[in-house]
């Protein structure tokens, strides 16, 4: 490439070898204003902080101990095991129900005689058990819908769940009960019904 050619303006044309002058400019120093007493040349200026005033209002609308967050909170997921033991309270409702159940199953079977299909009678029993599971575990959805997702409560055990399921198992047993003849008479004779 050759540096300057005949007919252009050598400032227009750039060249890239070292030998190429580099227009400069004088640098313009700013001169102190008649006001201004701390100039310094090669100082930059920076101006003063301005005051604000700091006001502070403080309105008292939580009770003490309440936090304030922004937003959906996630909930810390709750180990398996301890699930298991919230899962376990209030079992003790469950467990009488279901032997309440048995007990009056078997008196029933046992005085349905060697003639009656002790099968069929088995199937319901097992029938009344799964529907108490059903309704164990649509109680517990029920539970988790209402109190944790609509009221933001947590459950620390499934006692009424329990609850719910020992009396159905109950109801169960005295429908049993009640087919029972020397059971109705008993019953009549202690209410005093003839």
């Amino acid at each position: 490439m050759s540096g300057v050619t005949e007919g252009n303006d050598p400032t227009k044309e750039l060249r890239f070898d070292r030998t190429q002058e580099i227009p400069t400019e004088a640098l313009q120093t700013q001169q102190p204003a008649p006001g201004q007493k701390d100039y310094k040349t090669g100082v930059a200026a920076v101006p003063a902080q301005r005051q604000v005033e700091q006001t502070v209002s403080f309105e008292p609308t939580l009770m003490p101990g309440q936090i304030v967050t922004s937003g959906h909170l996630k909930r810390p997921d709750v180990p398996f095991g301890v699930r298991m033991r919230q899962l376990k309270a209030g079992g003790r409702w469950s467990v009488a129900g279901a032997i309440f159940l048995l007990v009056s199953w078997g008196l029933w079977a046992a005085s349905a005689g060697v003639d009656s299909n002790h099968g069929t009678a088995t199937l319901a029993l097992f029938l009344v058990l799964v529907v108490g599971v059903g309704l164990f575990a649509l109680s517990r959805l029920v539970g988790g819908v209402v109190l944790e997702k609509i009221m933001g409560r947590t459950r620390r055990s499934a006692w009424l769940s329990h609850a719910v399921i020992g009396l159905f198992l109950v109801v169960a047993g005295v429908q049993y009960l009640r087919s029972i003849d020397w059971v109705v008479d008993a019953w009549n004779f202690l209410r005093g019904v003839r």
